[in-house]
């Protein structure tokens, strides 16, 4: 059974459809909620966000940093916000960022 670790992460209500996702995953409960302050400020996308406490494997972390990628290039961010992100995860998200990117390129 592949190990889990524990994250607080940042849930975030999308304004358009009421859909939730991760925002973010931090280390402390009280980071999480200040993060989750700043995020709705930040992000208009966003309605509201609430913190949890999950149990993710480095896969399902990964998966998460890889979907933020693909979201930032969809939406034009740019790719600097890479450089707040730790390794390994740092790389996953530039691959998604990319991957965001090319699909965005071909969409149009």
């Amino acid at each position: 059974m592949e190990e889990k670790t524990l994250y607080f992460a940042v849930i975030g209500t999308r304004r358009a459809d009421l859909g939730e996702s991760v925002a973010a995953l931090l280390s402390t409960e009280a980071l999480a909620a200040e993060i989750a302050r700043r995020l709705v400020a930040w992000r208009p996308w966003l309605l509201r966000c609430c913190v949890r406490q999950v149990y993710l494997t480095c896969e399902q972390a990964a998966e998460i940093v890889g979907r933020w990628g693909r979201e930032d290039a969809a939406r034009g961010q740019p790719v600097e916000y890479a450089d707040r992100i730790m390794e390994p995860y740092r790389e996953v998200y530039v691959a998604g960022y990319r991957a965001g990117r090319s699909a965005a390129l071909t969409d149009d």
